[in-house]
């Protein structure tokens, strides 16, 4: 952890299943930074896998949290874009500028980047964090910081639903009504699509998907789930099936509900491998586009569309909580997440 003689509170992982608040060394800004007061940061559930030491990557001691917002509270050298007290949503990779990806315009995979809150990089589950001040775009003053968390994930689903083109007259699945399923939601509704059908297992998060205006939920784990979609879909299928999970059994059911010639596009990234029946998609003429993570335009334009009220996320955040009740949501999130979908940090 970066460190300097003064303290400020920040939430330290140290390994698996070992997260605690502590005093750790305050940041400062250097050369085209600026430091945040941190007003909001939610726990993603890659923090959580993190957390339970699953993933490597998150390598102890750090500070997790990389969907966060914040108010400028001091600028480095040569930053006069920002001024103190302005209200900001980050863009959490610090990238080069200079490799042949930068280049290309895909930021998000610059060869030299690194990302705020994972591996060794401390993130924003603390009073303080500093970013480059490219990486920060303005939060409107009507929209809540915790709000601001949002820019992150909902950047995630606005690229795989733009992967899916016009939607505009379309049906689309959406299978998975966790943050990316219905943030994904969002984004299709304002795209202008004639039947938003999503499926999920859990009953309340299909209550939420009602709420941020599905037209059709369907639960799987109940009998005859195909034949509810064919019966929403004058027995063809949808145009376009969204799978938000990355499982098998998801995976299955987005490419059966699929018209002749339709298409997915896959943003769920759980399962390295997944079956399908590979004699469907050949004959039925099925296309599938992958989707990763997000680019720098993109979080740029769906921060406009939350600022300009394009865009209606709020249902998602299921709790507000503070620093000193974080640790034990993550533990909750882990092992019991019940109703919880979003649950975002808060001064």
């Amino acid at each position: 952890m970066e460190g300097k003689d003064r303290e400020m509170k920040g939430i330290v992982y140290e390994g698996p299943n070992i997260l605690g608040l502590q005093e750790v060394g305050d940041v400062s800004p250097g050369p085209g930074e600026v430091k945040l007061r941190v007003r909001a940061c939610g726990i993603c559930g890659s923090d959580v896998h993190g957390y339970l030491g699953i993933t490597g990557r998150r390598l102890p001691p750090m500070i997790m949290g990389h969907e966060f917002a914040g108010e400028v509270a001091e600028l480095g050298q040569g930053v006069d874009q920002w001024k103190k007290g302005d209200r900001v949503a980050v863009y959490p990779v610090d990238f080069c500028g200079r490799c042949e990806m930068c280049r290309k315009g895909d930021v998000h995979l610059c060869l030299n980047k690194r990302a705020f809150g994972v591996l060794d990089v401390d993130g924003a589950f603390a009073e303080y964090i500093c970013v480059p001040a490219k990486c920060c775009f303005r939060v409107a003053d009507q929209i809540p910081y915790s709000i601001g968390t949002l820019m992150e994930p909902l950047a995630v689903s606005y690229r795989g639903v733009e992967h899916a083109g016009d939607l505009t007259g379309r049906t689309v699945l959406i299978v998975g009504a966790g943050t990316i399923g219905l943030l994904a939601l969002a984004c299709v509704k304002m795209k202008g699509a004639a039947k938003i059908i999503l499926s999920d297992l859990s009953d309340y998060r299909l209550g939420i998907a009602r709420e941020m205006g599905a037209d059709v939920t369907v639960n799987p784990g109940n009998s005859g789930w195909k034949a509810q979609i064919l019966a929403q879909t004058g027995g063809k299928g949808v145009d376009v099936a969204i799978e938000a999970v990355g499982a098998a059994p998801t995976v299955q059911q987005a490419m059966a509900a699929l018209r002749f010639g339709g298409r997915a596009i896959w943003i769920g990234n759980n399962k390295p491998f997944v079956d399908v029946d590979m004699q469907e998609i050949v004959t039925r003429e099925l296309s599938i586009q992958g989707s990763f993570l997000y680019g720098y335009e993109e979080f740029k334009t769906v921060v406009g569309l939350v600022n300009q009220g394009r865009i209606h996320v709020a249902p998602l955040i299921s709790r507000e909580v503070s620093m000193e009740e974080t640790p034990a949501y993550f533990e909750k999130l882990a092992k019991d997440p019940g109703s919880l979908i979003k649950v975002v940090m808060v001064d």
